[in-house]
């Protein structure tokens, strides 16, 4: 598994720039560090998956 943050600012991690607006992807592990970035308000967490609702049809 993944975590994904969406860059704020101009962030070098790990020898890689990424630019504003920009998805990083970290692994699993590295989920402590996602945090503290976000703490720093350097990184956006991503939304969660949007819940599908499901409908029932009504009987006629």
């Amino acid at each position: 598994m993944t975590t994904s943050v969406k860059a704020r600012v101009q962030l070098t991690l790990d020898g890689q720039t990424y630019e504003p607006g920009e998805w990083i992807t970290l692994p699993d592990d590295q989920r402590p560090r996602a945090q503290e970035l976000m703490a720093y308000g350097l990184v956006d967490e991503a939304p969660a998956a949007p819940v599908k609702v499901s409908r029932r049809r009504k009987a006629s």
